[in-house]
């Protein structure tokens, strides 16, 4: 499993900025947001894949 992310500070980062670089810095965290989703994602697939595949050999 993914570990859950402190946002706390990132939080108060952004709330106390500009509107121009709370853009870039909610952008730049979206991207690492999709990422894990996607490496979580990948990691799923691996697994249903090896229970497939143990499931599908005669013992």
């Amino acid at each position: 499993m993914l570990n859950r992310r402190r946002t706390h500070q990132f939080k108060r980062n952004t709330s106390h900025t500009s509107p121009n670089r709370r853009r870039v810095l909610t952008k730049n965290s979206h991207k690492k947001v999709l990422n894990r989703r996607k490496a979580f994602a990948i990691m799923q697939m691996d697994e249903m894949a090896e229970k497939n595949e143990s499931a599908a050999q005669p013992s």
